[in-house]
């Protein structure tokens, strides 16, 4: 009986050594994630989404398969399938979506502060400039990241649209000339509009044709791209390059308990191709711009730049309001105006050469 008792002591020793020895050998287990990706727009049209589908939902996927021991798979929701324009954050707050990309300017109250680039036009209309700009503003300040915290969520990143222009159904050369006009434009960059005596219209980009058509309005503040994409010349066969500025308003952020759920590895990725996915943006954005200006004039659209001068009446004209815009960050709690002066500090040292220079007191 001892030895029996000795023998079952040795082998069940060496049978806790060999489970052990199994589980210190034993691989990492394997999970796969199914990730909610969605954006109000629909993805072709407009650099931000089309990049979320052309470059960091595929990066991601591959790089996680091939550098982790786990895999990702997208269920991609874009021009509102998942969330419309005005749903985005609150979707990917309720769970809904685990990553949304948003304009900003859908959400003018709840993501204030990221219409920064609205509040200060007539600065660069370059997104080589103002994207690494932005993001190093982004950077510097942390209520930024911080806003998206209030809403369950964590701030990724946003790439920069390129310049802003004026289609119209009407040939003009002069602000004075825009004064009563209708025009359509989306929540921040209405208040442009005011200081050329333009009537306002708030719109967004899937109702533009037919508003246009139909005399709802008679000019749309909008990118050279979608208006070209979406034919918009076909109803207003004027297009006016003005210089109003690229804006960093399309932020990319991800359900706080999805993050949660997901290993470092994969964040990791997610967090670098979130920097690859940003330079692709601005670099579609600075090349359509251009092609798109083409594209437009071979579709029978009259295109032509409004001109430096007539930019910095309408850049002078605006100033109260800016200031007005870095007022309210600082009631809110915000460094608004040191925000805002540094942003024009760092667009100048990035390249940037504004008609005018805001002055904050």
């Amino acid at each position: 009986m001892k030895l029996l008792n000795t023998l079952t002591r040795g082998t069940l020793f060496a049978g806790a050594a060999l489970i052990g020895l199994s589980a210190v050998h034993a691989p990492v287990q394997a999970d796969s994630f199914t990730l909610r990706i969605a954006a109000g727009h629909p993805a072709p049209p407009l650099s931000p989404v089309n990049q979320l589908q052309k470059t960091f939902v595929p990066n991601v996927t591959k790089r996680v398969a091939a550098e982790t021991d786990h895999t990702v798979r997208f269920i991609e929701g874009y021009g509102g399938t998942i969330a419309n324009l005005f749903e985005v954050l609150e979707s990917t707050q309720k769970g809904l979506v685990d990553i949304g990309a948003m304009c900003s300017c859908f959400e003018p109250t709840k993501l204030f502060v990221h219409n920064i680039n609205y509040f200060t036009p007539f600065v660069s209309g370059n997104p080589r400039i103002m994207g690494p700009t932005t993001r190093q503003i982004h950077a510097e300040f942390d209520y930024f990241s911080e806003v998206f915290e209030k809403f369950g969520q964590t701030y990724l990143g946003g790439g920069a649209f390129d310049d802003y222009g004026l289609g119209t159904k009407f040939p003009w050369t002069k602000m004075s000339e825009l004064k009563g006009v209708k025009i359509g434009a989306a929540g921040p960059n209405l208040p442009w509009l005011d200081f050329a005596g333009a009537s306002k219209v708030q719109t967004n980009l899937n109702e533009v044709y037919n508003a246009l058509q139909s005399g709802v309005y008679d000019g749309i503040v909008i990118f050279p791209a979608p208006y070209f994409g979406f034919k918009f010349g076909e109803v207003a066969k004027y297009y006016t390059t003005m210089g109003w500025g690229s804006v960093a308003a399309y932020p990319i952020s991800v359900n706080n308990k999805t993050w949660a759920k997901l290993p470092d590895s994969v964040k990791k990725i997610i967090n670098e191709e979130i920097g690859v996915y940003e330079d692709a943006v601005q670099e579609e954005s600075f090349v359509k711009f251009e092609t798109s200006l083409e594209k437009l004039k071979a579709q029978g659209v009259t295109v032509r730049d409004l001109g430096d001068a007539e930019r910095k009446v309408m850049a002078v004209a605006i100033e109260p309001w800016v200031q007005q815009k870095a007022d309210e960050y600082e009631a809110l709690g915000f460094p608004g105006k040191k925000t805002f002066a540094r942003l024009i500090e760092v667009a100048k040292e990035n390249g940037a050469t504004p008609v005018h220079e805001y002055s904050f007191k």
